[in-house]
C-alpha cells in the first residue's frame, strides 16, 4: 500500500504552530496585531482557490474545515508571504525561551511527556519538531 506522508506532516506542523499561537497569546497578550490563525483565515478567505471546492457546508463548517480538516488544504498557504511572515514573527516572539510545562500540557499535549522526560526541548522550535516527529514515528512503524 501507499503511505501519503505530506498532509499528515503539514497537519502536525499546523497543530504545533496553532498550539504555539495560543501559548504566545497567553505569554505575550496584545503584542501582536494578529494571531497566526487569524492571518490564515484572512488569507484563505481572500484566496479560496485551494479550499473552496473541497469544503462544503455552512460558513461555520467551512471555517472549521479550513483550519482543522484532515485533508489539510491549509498546507497550500504556508508559502504565502503573509503566512510565512506571521509564522516567523510567532517563532521570533517565543524565541529560545523555555515555555512553561503547564502551557505545553494545555496546548501541545502530544509532546508534553517528552518534555517532562527531558527528550523534547520546551522551546518553540523544539516543540514544533517534536510534533512532526510524532507523525514520522507512526510512519516508521507502518513501514516495518
Amino acid at each position: 500500500s501507499i503511505l501519503k506522508v505530506g498532509p499528515a506532516l503539514t497537519f502536525a506542523l499546523r497543530e504545533a504552530l496553532y498550539g504555539l499561537d495560543h501559548i504566545a497569546e497567553v505569554l505575550h497578550a496584545g503584542r501582536r496585531k494578529e494571531t497566526l490563525a487569524a492571518t490564515f483565515e484572512r488569507v484563505m478567505l481572500a484566496h479560496p482557490d485551494n479550499w473552496a471546492k473541497y469544503y462544503l457546508g455552512t460558513p461555520d463548517e467551512q471555517r472549521l474545515q479550513r483550519h482543522f480538516s484532515y485533508s489539510d488544504r491549509i498546507r497550500y498557504y504556508w508559502p504565502e508571504p503573509e503566512i510565512a511572515k506571521a509564522t516567523e514573527d510567532l517563532l521570533a516572539l517565543l524565541g529560545d525561551t523555555p515555555i512553561p510545562e503547564t502551557l505545553i500540557s494545555q496546548y501541545l499535549r502530544g509532546v508534553y511527556e517528552g518534555v517532562r522526560r527531558g527528550r523534547v526541548q520546551p522551546t518553540a522550535h523544539g516543540l514544533s519538531l517534536a510534533m512532526v516527529d510524532l507523525v514520522l514515528d507512526d510512519y516508521f512503524k507502518a513501514c516495518l
